[in-house]
């Protein structure tokens, strides 16, 4: 799996989303809503030591109903771990997927809780070394599942704050869900 995997799948995306906004839609015409996040995250060890990570999303989602939208999202993490005589990394991902967002209540309302599921694509590259001079796979492509929840709090009708947790499942092992576990904190905006 390489660039032309990804691009197939950023095709594959877009294609659906603009077939979906094309398609009649006998229940309600939803609005698109546009949302960015971020994260930055540190922790210090000891002296010397530590990891951070910073996360950066950004999401289009078409509303087909008062309560489900078609979400593709974009996001770029790095992680950088330092610990003295063991390892020295620094991971750059970039992460693509299309979502089935589930909200819990009416678009509406004031407080806005969902969860989401979907598959994505991870292209990461790698840099550094472990303890013994072991160095990850420098470049890594992968299909992921997609698992999270949020909470979105409007200040008007059109715009909010967006709080959510997702998850990278590899290879589809629903086990695995605690190994790329995020948060963003941002802004949502219907239009």
């Amino acid at each position: 799996m390489g660039k032309s995997h990804s691009r197939s799948f950023i095709w594959a995306s877009t294609l659906t989303l603009v077939l979906g906004w094309l398609q009649p839609n006998a229940a309600e015409a939803g609005p698109f809503e546009i949302s960015l996040g971020f994260n930055y995250n540190r922790t210090n060890y000891s002296a010397g030591n530590y990891t951070w990570s910073r996360r950066y999303g950004a999401s289009v989602a078409y509303h087909f109903w008062s309560t489900s939208s078609l979400e593709w999202s974009y996001a770029l993490a790095v992680e950088r771990t330092v610990i003295s005589g063991l390892q020295d990394t620094t991971f750059n991902d970039q992460i693509y997927s299309l979502n089935w967002v589930q909200g819990l209540s009416t678009r509406d309302a004031i407080l806005q809780p969902y969860v989401k599921g979907g598959l994505g694509q991870l292209n990461r590259d790698a840099t550094g070394t472990y303890s013994g001079g072991v160095s990850p796979p420098p470049f890594m492509d992968s299909l992921t599942g997609i698992v999270g929840a949020g909470l979105k709090l409007f200040l008007t009708k059109e715009f909010g704050f967006r709080f959510e947790g997702t998850s990278y499942i590899q290879n589809a092992e629903l086990r695995t869900w605690k190994d790329n576990l995020g948060f963003t904190f941002g802004t949502t905006y219907y239009f």
